[in-house]
């Protein structure tokens, strides 16, 4: 089993809230997960002094346990991306656990001053001779959705070829794609005819006040072991847990956060005649 926790969208420069870093930090210190990964924006306006700022953060959860981030749309402002590769890391990486029998491939789908995102051919095929490795949990990890999220706002700012990264996932047997950008925790499951799965998973942005969907701060927990699945929300600023989605043998059961936006309309007296 590979133990994951996903942070994402830190926004250090606009609404930073430091306790819920420092909350996040004593969290992965007394749970130990294998790996941190963080889904994008870690600074506001992709300015080096932000860089610099949050990487001390960065350096106490190495200090625990590997860590990967992915660039987001706010990391790569202004020419940010510079700055993130040099202080962060790179724009790509890909970590293989062995012992864990995991891989874990992150790419960038963040463009200079563009809110939408996109992945592109080039980085398609790099990605594809990431996973030449035959190993049991397969991870991915951006920042901009793949998917419209639900009660997030109706902004366009998917990724423009996200139906190519969809295809893949289904060629090769992905078991779950992370996710952050909009603020919101949320999952998806698609079950492939070749009776494998993904999960499509989104996390709520972990240290600022920049909540959607009347939300709080918070990050997931996820447990993943040849093909299960377990995700928690952790609220980041009482480290309340509370359980999202559980996948075993390709039958997923998601527990809804909150209500959908239809739901809402439904229940309005505005609509009624």
């Amino acid at each position: 089993m590979v133990e994951i926790i996903q942070i994402s969208d830190l926004h250090y420069g606009s609404e930073f809230r430091e306790d819920c870093f420092e909350n996040i930090i004593s969290y992965i210190k007394e749970t130990h997960p294998d790996l941190v990964v963080c889904t994008g924006d870690l600074v506001h306006r992709g300015r080096i002094n932000e860089f610099k700022n949050i990487v001390q953060y960065i350096n106490r959860i190495k200090d625990i346990t590997r860590f990967m981030a992915v660039p987001g749309n706010h990391d790569v402002k202004s020419s940010g991306l510079v700055f993130f590769e040099k202080i962060i890391g790179p724009r790509r990486s890909r970590l293989i656990l062995e012992e864990k029998n995991a891989l874990i491939v992150g790419i960038c789908s963040a463009r200079d001053d563009l809110a939408e995102g996109r992945i592109g051919d080039e980085q398609l095929d790099w990605l594809g001779r990431q996973f030449n490795r035959n190993l049991e949990d397969r991870v991915i990890a951006l920042h901009h959705h793949l998917i419209p999220i639900p009660m997030s706002g109706q902004k366009f700012t998917t990724v423009r070829d996200a139906g190519e990264i969809l295809e893949f996932t289904n060629l090769f047997e992905i078991d779950l794609v992370l996710m952050g950008h909009r603020h919101v925790p949320h999952a998806y499951t698609i079950s492939w005819k070749n009776s494998s799965s993904t999960t499509f998973l989104y996390s709520g942005t972990s240290t600022s006040n920049k909540i959607r969907a009347n939300d709080a701060p918070s990050f997931n927990h996820i447990f993943l072991s040849e093909g299960n699945l377990e995700v928690y929300i952790v609220n980041s600023v009482n480290l309340k847990k509370n359980l999202l989605l559980e996948r075993k043998e390709h039958h997923t059961e998601f527990i809804r956060p909150r209500k959908t936006r239809i739901e809402h309309l439904l229940a309005s007296e505005v609509w009624d005649e």
